[in-house]
Parts: C-alpha cells; sequence; structure tokens
C-alpha cells in the first residue's frame, strides 16, 4: 500500500453504511457462535436422553422376562401338588410385582422418548439458525466487497 492509500484508508472506513454492515456483522458472529454452543449442548443432552431411553427399554425388557419366567416357576409349582401350591402362590406374586414395576418403568421410558425427540426437534432448530447467521455473514461480506454498501 502506498502512502497516500493510507491516509485515504480511515476516510473510507467511517462510512455510515459500512460501519452499520461491519456492526451487524459482528453482532451475527456473536449470535453464531452462541447458536454453536446451543447447538452442541442440544445434541449432548439428546444423545445423553437417548442413551437413557435405550436402557429403560433394556431395564423393561429384564423386568418382563422376569415376569414371565416367575409365572412358568408358578406353573412348574403348581405340578409339585400340595407342596407346590404355597410355592406357586409365592412365584405368581412375585410375577405380579415384576409385571407392575415393568409397567412403570414402561411409563417412565415413554416419557423419556418424548423428551428426546423434544431435544432433538430444538437441536435442528439451533443448526437451521447456526445456517441463516451464516448466510447473513456472507450477504454483509458480500455487500462489503462489491461496494454496494456505497
Amino acid at each position: 500500500m502506498e502512502a497516500e492509500e493510507l491516509v485515504d484508508l480511515p476516510e473510507k472506513t467511517h462510512k455510515p453504511l459500512e460501519r452499520r454492515i461491519g456492526v451487524s456483522m459482528a453482532v451475527f458472529a456473536a449470535l453464531l457462535a452462541i447458536s454453536t454452543l446451543m447447538g452442541h449442548r442440544l445434541h449432548t443432552e439428546e444423545v445423553v436422553l437417548q442413551t437413557k431411553t435405550a436402557d429403560g427399554w433394556a431395564y423393561y425388557q429384564a423386568k418382563v422376562i422376569r415376569s414371565q419366567m416367575y409365572t412358568a416357576d408358578a406353573g412348574l409349582a403348581m405340578l409339585q401338588g400340595d407342596n407346590g401350591v404355597s410355592l406357586a402362590g409365592d412365584w405368581a406374586t412375585k410375577a405380579g410385582q415384576e409385571r407392575k414395576d415393568a409397567d412403570g418403568i414402561q411409563h417412565d421410558t415413554q416419557q423419556l422418548e418424548r423428551e428426546t425427540e423434544a431435544a432433538a426437534q430444538r437441536a435442528t432448530l439451533s443448526d437451521a439458525s447456526e445456517v441463516f447467521l451464516e448466510i447473513a455473514i456472507v450477504l454483509c461480506s458480500i455487500a462489503l466487497m462489491t461496494g454496494s454498501a456505497r
């Protein structure tokens, strides 16, 4: 750059419209940073909720299997005659308790699924906001580079 160009540089950068575009770009960049940070956190929350949901369904499945096993054990105990009747009652009680526990776990896991879907929607919206903020920065850059701000 020539010395004369350096003298003219402050005049060029102090044009009001260029300053407004520059400030707009800075604001968009700050909003983009916030949106990106929130997006990362929302995606992390979504993954954590998905893991908890998978764990919930595995626990539900284990309870249902245990309930079915106890029901089968009660049936086998009934084959033992009089001695097995009280044992069959115990197994049937355990089977009923496991089934009741499984129903509660199922309800909780379905709630976790709804929370996971909501987190996924929030993360998607955050991703979309990042795209639009990046487009805004690009449009501001184009306005400055093409001189349409003059």
